[in-house]
């Protein structure tokens, strides 16, 4: 190969490089922001998911005495459910035994569930549209923590239609208007 060959060559070389360093960011940049979105970053991913549970008001609802503790409560009632039911035009749903449904469940079911609204049967009060919007990473932690508390087999009432009463404590969510009706 003569000099001026040897030349070209080095410099196409170098001139190929340089495109593909320079396109390979932009081409990975565009993917992350496209198929990651914000995680939460922790310890592990167990403990990624006991602060999104409490950041995300999950106890508020899941756990029997979580507000009125402020927090305070034992172990065994985290995330075991609400006896106390929502009452409202939906009628009444009662915070789930999120660990009997982990217990039950696989995490990619678990994923699936938080991102297609428990496939249409999702109940207010329970805010769906804000929980789709976690990322992967985020859900999946939040289901390693929720499983590693282990199974809680409380029973909880069964919901209500609209219309009917509950027989249980209720917190009543019906709107009204300034008259009270």
């Amino acid at each position: 190969m003569t000099r001026s060959r040897l030349a070209l060559f080095a410099v196409s070389t170098v001139a190929l490089t340089l495109i593909a360093a320079i396109a390979a960011p932009k081409a990975t940049a565009r993917a992350r922001v496209q198929d990651e979105k914000p995680f939460v970053s922790a310890a592990s991913p167990v403990a990624a998911g006991e602060y999104l549970m409490v950041v995300a008001s999950c106890h508020d609802c899941h756990t029997a005495g979580w507000t009125e503790s402020k927090g305070n409560v034992p172990a065994a009632a985290l995330l075991a459910g609400n006896p106390v039911g929502f009452y409202g035009p939906w009628g009444t749903t009662y915070g789930k035994n999120l660990r009997q449904i982990a217990d039950r469940q696989t995490e990619d079911h678990w994923v699936e569930v938080m991102r297609t609204v428990d496939g249409g049967e999702g109940k207010l009060p329970m805010p769906w549209h804000d929980a789709a919007k976690f990322s992967d990473k985020d859900l999946r932690a939040m289901y390693q923590y929720t499983k590693s508390l282990g199974p809680q087999p409380l029973k909880l009432p069964r919901g209500t239609k609209p219309g009917v009463k509950p027989t249980t404590s209720y917190i009543d969510l019906t709107v009204r208007d300034s008259t009270g009706k």
